[in-house]
């Protein structure tokens, strides 16, 4: 009883303050590395208490899965495929879950569970794309008038990127990288993967194609919360089959 109870602290801790920084991501995306520092240091009396009582393949599924999430974590922000917060969020749960003894391989490591459940979550996000992008082409929206680019290109844009006014854009360039282009005089749709900063942005047409930075905070976050109650959906998928 002592032990689920320290169980359901920590991860009660770990929700709240995950849920707090999913927010701040959502809104502004940006999170305050204070969070992160309050995670570690309230989640760790509950999670030695966990430590002590794991045994030694529990205790070697904790170290890998902390080792990993470092790991992970640090070369997708290395590599500029996700932000600095996305790296302390995901290595802060790897060092404060401690596994649990059910659910599949991928269930035995929480950081490895979560950043599999936020991925899948986040394949949802091309059919939101394209769905937006379809109805300002019903509504009567030009969106790539002025823009060359081919057909391949433009079938990934409707499901990787936005068209939104001008104004939009440098209003909320924390949430958009611009996604076009400017050579001799013509626009180019510009696709690429990652988070770069840009410079001076020269005078824009009336909608311009961006490129949304998704806020990976609030889908670890998510991806966080349905390990705890479900495990890893990875797992369970491909466990179903062998139910029957």
């Amino acid at each position: 009883m002592a032990s689920f109870d320290v169980t359901v602290s920590r991860a009660f801790v770990s929700l709240a303050l995950l849920g707090y920084a999913a927010y701040s991501d959502f809104k502004t995306r940006e999170v305050d590395d204070l969070v992160w520092i309050i995670l570690c240091a309230t989640s760790t009396p509950f999670v030695l208490l966990q430590l002590v009582e794991l045994e030694r393949r529990a205790l070697l599924a904790y170290v890998l899965s902390a080792y990993l999430a470092f790991l992970l974590g640090f070369t997708l922000s290395a590599f500029k495929l996700w932000g600095w917060a996305d790296f302390l969020a995901l290595a802060c749960i790897g060092l404060t879950t401690p596994p649990s003894a059910e659910g599949g391989y991928l269930s035995l490591l929480p950081s490895i569970s979560t950043l599999v459940n936020s991925l899948l979550i986040s394949c949802t996000y091309p059919l939101f794309l394209l769905t937006e992008n379809l109805y300002l082409i019903a509504r009567g929206e030009r969106v790539f008038e002025g823009v060359e680019a081919s057909l391949p290109v433009k079938v990934i844009a409707f499901f990787t990127l936005r068209n939104v006014p001008a104004q939009v854009y440098l209003r909320r360039r924390n949430f958009y990288s611009l996604a076009e282009r400017f050579e001799g005089g013509k626009r180019y749709i510009t696709l690429r993967i990652g988070v770069e900063e840009e410079g001076e942005t020269k005078p824009l047409p009336n909608r311009v194609w961006v490129s949304p930075y998704m806020p990976f905070v609030t889908l670890l976050a998510i991806g966080y919360a349905i390990h705890l109650t479900a495990g890893c959906l990875l797992d369970r998928l491909l466990l179903a089959p062998l139910a029957y």
